[in-house]
């Protein structure tokens, strides 16, 4: 075992040690089940791709959950095969079964970052001289009908908090070290900036999404 491994399992099993709670592991396990198998990211895509007035949010919200599920569970996770912590520790203590894929890096923090990451971005105001003003971001929606992006970016902050809650959740349960949940929320957000940004640039070419 090496010396990061050692420093990574000792700061989970502190961190296990100063939140465990009798009250509060179903709520983790109430928290955790949100990320698990993306469904509840799923199925908020499809409801957002549904409505017209945030059929765009949609589109770049599901390519981001799309591009971050390739990128960590089908390329970074088989390559890194990093051993879950509760096998390599014996104080680390398992309150799930054991997942059944590699740790690192965790699957429910990247999944739920990058559509959150992906809302949050499409929302932002567009910044005009010294100011930021919500009149000129893109139109969420299809033809010209679209959410108010206030409300939106409010939202967006609310499920990028629910995403760090799900990554706090698994290290409660013991299902991850904290370096592969830090590193899952930063590939979340590194997924959805980089779809957001290819989004962006071949809208300037070929116009608005839905226009």
């Amino acid at each position: 075992m090496n010396s990061f491994t050692q420093l990574d399992g000792n700061l989970l099993i502190g961190i296990q040690r100063t939140l465990n709670a009798d009250w509060l592991t179903p709520i983790m396990k109430a928290i955790t089940f949100l990320g698990e198998g993306g469904y509840c990211w799923i199925a908020a895509c499809i409801l957002l791709l549904i409505f017209r007035r945030t059929r765009r949010l949609g589109i770049i919200c599901t390519l981001s959950l799309a591009f971050t599920f390739i990128c960590c569970n089908l390329v970074v996770k088989p390559l890194v095969d990093r051993t879950r912590p509760f096998e390599m520790f014996a104080a680390v203590t398992a309150l799930l079964p054991h997942p059944g894929d590699a740790s690192f890096p965790s699957g429910h923090s990247a999944n739920a970052m990058g559509p959150a990451w992906a809302m949050l971005l499409a929302s932002r105001p567009v910044r005009i001289g010294s100011r930021k003003s919500y009149d000129e971001t893109p139109c969420l929606g299809w033809k010209g009908d679209g959410a108010d992006p206030r409300a939106v970016h409010k939202a967006g902050i609310i499920v990028v908090v629910l995403a760090v809650l799900i990554g706090l959740s698994r290290l409660y349960l013991g299902m991850h070290y904290p370096s592969d949940v830090v590193c899952g929320l930063l590939l979340g957000i590194l997924c959805a900036s980089i779809v957001h940004t290819v989004i962006i640039k071949t809208e300037a070419k070929r116009g608005i999404i839905g226009a």
